[in-house]
């Protein structure tokens, strides 16, 4: 067995290696990341056995060219014997690879696996496998999200009759971002503020709304016909899609339904931009977030378990 840094055609060669768990990322989707250098050779590992087949990959992706940002792509083909022993050789070659000597967090990973995933017991295999080999190698802290999905022909959300959308200026979205961190359903943003402050929190989600693909002139404060500011909508996009992006009730407004209005919000200014799938994902335990997708007709197409360093 043997653990190397592919060419550029291994690398095309490994995209088409069968997985469990890769729901979300067919083979012409991957080589769609590896064409706009989102994914490179230099940022992968891949897996041979003794005939040189390709057993095992390991596709770090980066936002751009600059640095990866998570481990997107980890899998080992199927009925390869010892499969535990192939991913772990491809968590610890592939960072001695990929990442930075420097780097003092190790890059998170993503399980995408299809919805109903325990019920499937290939799958669900692989999953524990997978979960089991991360925790080793120091990915040990879980957290389930689900992946929705709008359609153009799915039912359109009514406008909002409670509240409008303004724009508003960078000092009021972070001083908002910061406000509705407090109680946050969010298991991202609940883990982040036992490290930092909300309004350290508040600009690393501004940065981050930023160098998404979504235009910054999109975002609109959410606010009552009297002028009381409700939350925030965040329309934005991936390099494949419009997504949701952000949304948010103040936590002294919540328990009111303001969520399904901010919602359409977003959906309908996503639709009237021609926008014919609209992807969006909540945690798990976010229960309200996941029922105001159902209502406003997304359907839950995909399960994502996010693995990150303990």
């Amino acid at each position: 067995m043997d653990f190397h840094r592919p060419s550029l055609e291994e690398l095309r060669a490994a995209a088409a290696l069968p997985s469990h768990t890769a729901a979300g990322l067919t083979h012409e989707v991957i080589l769609t990341e590896i064409a706009a250098g989102r994914m490179k050779p230099e940022w992968s590992c891949i897996a041979t056995n003794d005939d040189g087949d390709v057993i095992g990959r390991a596709m770090w992706w980066g936002r751009d060219s600059q640095e990866p940002i998570a481990l997107d792509l980890w899998d080992v083909a199927p009925g390869t014997s010892e499969p535990g022993e192939v991913l772990t050789g491809l968590l610890t070659h592939g960072g001695v690879l990929v990442e930075a000597p420097d780097r003092r967090a190790l890059l998170p990973h993503t399980l995408r696996v299809p919805v109903g995933w325990g019920d499937q017991p290939e799958v669900a295999e692989n999953v524990r496998l997978k979960m089991q080999v991360a925790s080793a190698n120091g990915l040990g802290r879980v957290n389930e999200r689900l992946q929705f999905q709008w359609d153009w022909g799915e039912t359109v959300p009514p406008n909002p009759a409670r509240l409008r959308f303004t724009p508003a200026s960078d000092e009021v979205f972070m001083r908002l971002f910061a406000d509705a961190a407090a109680g946050s359903l969010d298991v991202m943003t609940a883990r982040e503020l036992e490290q930092t402050t909300a309004a350290d929190l508040a600009r690393d989600e501004i940065a981050y709304y930023l160098s998404c693909p979504g235009d910054r002139s999109w975002w609109r404060v959410a606010q009552t016909h009297d002028g009381e500011i409700i939350g925030l909508a965040i329309p934005s996009a991936t390099p494949t899609n419009r997504n949701v992006g952000y949304l948010a009730v103040l936590p002294q407004h919540r328990g009111h339904g303001y969520v399904d209005e901010i919602l359409a919000y977003i959906t309908r200014f996503q639709i009237e931009d021609r926008a014919r799938r609209i992807t969006a994902t909540t945690d798990a335990v976010n229960t309200p977030m996941v029922a105001a997708f159902t209502r406003a007709g997304y359907t839950l197409v995909e399960v994502r378990i996010d693995l990150e360093q303990s």
